[in-house]
């Protein structure tokens, strides 16, 4: 029995890869020709880590990827893709450095300590030398070395150690989202001009770094100034054609790759007085029909988006959720022509003409804009088209 067939699922995300592509290129062309530096953390924003990582390598001709964690490195290189290198953007263990150093994977130096139990690793394991990039604190306080001398101190160890070679740098922006002027913009700006000053001192040590990356999706639609200092831009969402912006603003025009779709399982006929789902959450007070569908929150729609009533598509008119269950929800129907089995699109399109983007679900419920794809549980099958 293949619990991978279609056959056994109740929901499917469809995912276009051709327009992944057409999104790389845009992005290329929008910078100016800087390269691509795609995240592919969080099973790759819910479309899968293995099978975008490896399109994005075979098809994209991307040579770097970026993940979170050691975890989502090892499930690349598990699945036979042995062709790009690989940075891990958090932070990594102490016991998690042998796996790194063993799987070839760069990690983010901003500690003297972490630097010495990497080289320390590398000699163990027989390499004479070992890659890594140098995280910048420019302003989100997460993780980083501040320019000057913590800076100096860091560098100066590598040094000492004679082993890492400083591969890259990078730093991470807490406002790029707010396109449009204003304080978000003046702070990312803020930050970019730490990062400058970082890397200036990271050169005048006499590295030069293969890798330079600041922008986010949001820099990397309006800081374009930084395009000019950067070999590439580091995208999540941008490249799957979503931007992370305020009001979902695309220049460049990237093009939406996802669909989630399910089917009615049931149909009930609601009087006044009867009520559906737990809580007794749809009460009408005229009569109504209510459809059952295959999805719930254990699939990863989130609650908080089906009890405010968000939409789906049921053949081309929308139908707000009335209630959700672990494994079911309820869309109300009324008046709507369905019968059971019938297809419903939660976002994307639903190949009649209609569509609902999947940025405005998390617009319309206030939720941050990809909450709704990194929540899609294994139940639903992913599709690439």
């Amino acid at each position: 029995m293949d619990c991978m067939d279609l056959n056994c699922y109740n929901s499917r995300m469809e995912i276009h890869l051709d327009r992944i592509q057409k999104n790389i290129d845009k992005i290329r062309r929008y910078t100016g020709g800087l390269d691509v530096l795609p995240v592919v953390k969080s099973n790759a924003y819910g479309f899968g880590t293995v099978a975008i990582a490896k399109y994005l390598v075979h098809h994209c001709k991307i040579r770097m990827l970026a993940v979170a964690r050691i975890f989502e490195a090892c499930q690349i290189r598990n699945s036979g893709c042995s062709e790009p290198e690989i940075l891990i953007l958090g932070p990594v263990m102490p016991f998690s450095i042998p796996t790194a150093v063993a799987g070839g994977f760069q990690i983010p130096l901003f500690r003297a300590e972490d630097a010495k139990l990497l080289s320390s690793e590398a000699k163990r394991q027989g390499l004479s030398s070992i890659k890594a990039h140098l995280k910048i604190e420019t302003g989100l306080n997460r993780i980083g070395v501040r320019p000057g001398q913590e800076l100096e101190h860091l560098l100066l160890a590598v040094k000492e150690l004679g082993n890492i070679r400083i591969d890259g740098v990078f730093t991470h922006f807490a406002t790029a989202d707010q396109a449009g002027g204003g304080a978000g913009n003046a702070f990312t700006r803020e930050q970019f001009s730490r990062f400058l000053t970082g890397l200036d001192q990271i050169k005048h040590f006499g590295i030069s770094p293969r890798y330079i990356h600041c922008c986010n999706t949001g820099a990397t639609l309006w800081l374009k100034e930084a395009h000019k200092v950067c070999t590439h831009v580091r995208t999540g969402s941008l490249y799957l054609g979503y931007s992370s912006v305020q009001d979902d603003w695309n220049p460049i025009g990237v093009e939406e790759s996802a669909s989630w779709k399910t089917w009615i399982l049931n149909l009930q006929e609601i009087l006044p007085g009867e009520s559906v789902g737990y809580g007794r959450s749809f009460m009408p007070e005229r009569p109504a029909r209510a459809a059952v569908i295959g999805v719930g929150y254990g699939d990863g729609y989130l609650r908080s988006f089906a009890v405010q009533g968000a939409p789906a598509l049921v053949n081309g008119v929308r139908c707000p959720f009335v209630g959700t269950c672990l494994d079911m929800s309820f869309l109300d129907v009324t008046g709507v022509d369905c019968k059971i089995g019938d297809e419903v699109t939660l976002f994307g399109e639903d190949g009649k003409g209609n569509r609902i983007s999947g940025l405005e679900i998390g617009h319309l419920m206030g939720e941050t804009r990809l909450a709704m794809f990194t929540h899609i549980t294994e139940r639903t099958a992913r599709v690439y088209l």
